[in-house]
């Protein structure tokens, strides 16, 4: 086993100087790896939606559409179709479904344009693609057009009910937008606004989403409230109700995003060694500064040398290779941070 270990990582090593002789092969093999992410992020996205969050039971000869609302764009797209609803506008539920294609499309522009001068080209240029591959896929993959998906939608709906559907939706919706975050981009819409929010501040996303997606689902709370009539007070305790679901499905979802999306979560790596030299080792080879401490081993009662240094969880894994190849009897410590000020290096987005 160690063999075979030492084996693929003499592999890797190898292929990594090779690709690095040859960027152009390797700027490929990444817009590659990124466009492999946005296309399964839009099919997690396409299928969360159709399955849980917009449920469409055949009743009769008609489709009728039992949904609860989303987050990001999804949202926003229901609710302005519900406004259009109070102001007296009627859809079927295949119009209901390009419009809300067309809606998803058009209210991503100005994020994408955000997203432009805010952050990066090619960010952009990967969540254009990943949003026109959403909004392609929303349309192919409905119960309508493919069966299984239907009956995974029913099976959820009859055997879990509405909590199943908010808890399956906020993991679909949430694993959606970290892919998309782990290839650099994202699977647009407020998800643009929370990653440009939480590049400036340096803090995780997902929160930046909920608190964003929160006011969504009190404006279209709202405007069910009215299109029912106040009056109707069955009708506004289910929506209240509804709401509340909602909710969990944004939390669920905000949970998914910040648990795999690690760019922006940061820890304190404490080193303690006998090696005075392995600080200017670490920095080196790490694009982040150490502190040096002094102490005595209290069980030896030796002068021990300990290091802090401030790392993106996402450069742990080699960061404690790194120690480990250069002092194997050093002694590792590893702390979650919740928020870091100050100045700290970032890869930067391209």
């Amino acid at each position: 086993m160690n063999k075979l270990k030492k084996s693929i990582a003499n592999w890797k090593e190898r292929t990594n100087d090779w690709l690095y002789d040859h960027m152009p092969v390797k700027h490929g093999l990444d817009y590659l790896w990124a466009f492999i992410l946005s296309t399964l992020s839009a099919l997690v996205f396409a299928f969360g939606y159709n399955c849980f969050i917009n449920l469409q039971t055949l009743k009769g000869s008609e489709w009728v559409i039992d949904k609860f609302v989303a987050g990001g764009v999804s949202g926003l797209s229901q609710t302005l179709t519900v406004f259009l609803e109070v102001c007296g506008v009627r859809f079927t539920v295949s119009q209901e479904h390009v419009l809300f294609s067309v809606l998803y499309f058009a209210f991503n522009v100005p994020m994408i344009i955000l997203a432009f001068f805010g952050i990066g080209k090619r960010y952009t240029i990967l969540t254009l693609i990943s949003v026109a591959e959403a909004s392609l896929f929303n349309e192919l993959l409905t119960p309508q057009n493919v069966e299984i998906i239907n009956q995974i939608a029913q099976y959820v709906n009859n055997n879990g009910g509405l909590l199943a559907r908010v808890i399956f939706g906020g993991v679909t919706t949430g694993l959606s937008s970290a892919l998309a975050f782990k290839g650099d981009f994202s699977a647009g819409g407020i998800d643009i606004i929370a990653y440009y929010i939480a590049l400036k501040k340096r803090a995780t996303v997902g929160k930046y989403a909920v608190a964003i997606n929160a006011c969504t689902l009190t404006l279209y709370t709202i405007l069910c409230c009215t299109q029912d009539g106040w009056g109707e007070f069955a009708k506004v305790g289910e929506h209240c109700a509804r709401a509340i679901f909602s909710a969990v499905y944004l939390f669920v979802s905000g949970l998914v995003i910040d648990r795999i999306h690690t760019r922006n979560r940061k820890v304190k790596m404490q080193i303690v060694s006998n090696n005075p030299d392995l600080g200017q080792f670490i920095i080196s080879h790490l694009p982040h500064a150490a502190t040096m401490f002094k102490g005595i081993g209290v069980y030896t009662g030796q002068e021990r040398y300990v290091f802090d240094i401030v790392i993106s969880s996402y450069e742990l894994k080699s960061a404690i290779k790194l120690v480990r190849g250069e002092d194997k009897t050093a002694f590792i410590e590893i702390l979650p941070l919740v928020q870091v000020e100050g100045h700290f290096y970032m890869k930067p987005i391209k």
